[in-house]
């Protein structure tokens, strides 16, 4: 399991990096290129977890949205929405969204890409920082059993088309343990 020595900070636009590898060019590409860029435009916000010597992993997020054709059927977005009040009934709902998220190829398989997913949720449910509902993903199709595993579930079938299928996870349902 992962080791308690590292902090999480917010990046800021000045934020000087640790060494980072995860072992995919377009997840490492976007921490090392991308993301001061994003955070100057307000596109989205990246947190570092370090120690005093690695980066040891990292995540972005970003508003979005979870809509009626997103979802496969019309059943599935009812039942997604189902907690709601009727009166609060929309054809959309705010989400946040997992923009990116990377563990370093040496820190990898000690637990960090879950507890981050946790830390994310809690994150957005105990001061409900943008007043959303629902967390999505685009998951890679190697990792889709991770986020399942994680609450997280499919809007579609699985397109083998795509390298990334969108995934959410209902956040009052975390709400409703605090």
């Amino acid at each position: 399991m992962a080791e308690n020595n590292f902090v999480v900070n917010r990046m800021t636009i000045d934020y000087n990096l640790k060494p980072f590898d995860c072992g995919d060019s377009d997840i490492n590409d976007f921490l090392l290129n991308d993301a001061h860029l994003y955070l100057k435009e307000h596109l989205s916000v990246t947190y570092i977890i370090e120690n005093d010597i690695d980066t040891i992993a990292y995540f972005s997020v970003q508003n979005d949205k979870i809509a009626l054709n997103d979802f496969a059927t019309g059943n599935q977005f009812n039942n997604a929405r189902k907690q709601i009040p009727r009166k609060k009934m929309h054809k959309s709902y705010p989400a946040v969204k997992i923009g990116r998220l990377g563990v370093s190829q040496k820190y990898s398989g000690q637990g960090y890409a879950s507890m981050l997913i946790d830390y994310i949720k809690i994150l957005f449910v105990t001061d409900n920082r943008t007043g959303c509902r629902f967390m999505l993903v685009d998951s890679y199709l190697e990792r889709i059993g991770m986020y399942e595993k994680c609450g997280f579930k499919l809007l579609k079938k699985i397109d083998d088309s795509s390298p990334t299928q969108l995934m959410y996870c209902d956040l009052i349902i975390l709400k409703n343990f605090n």
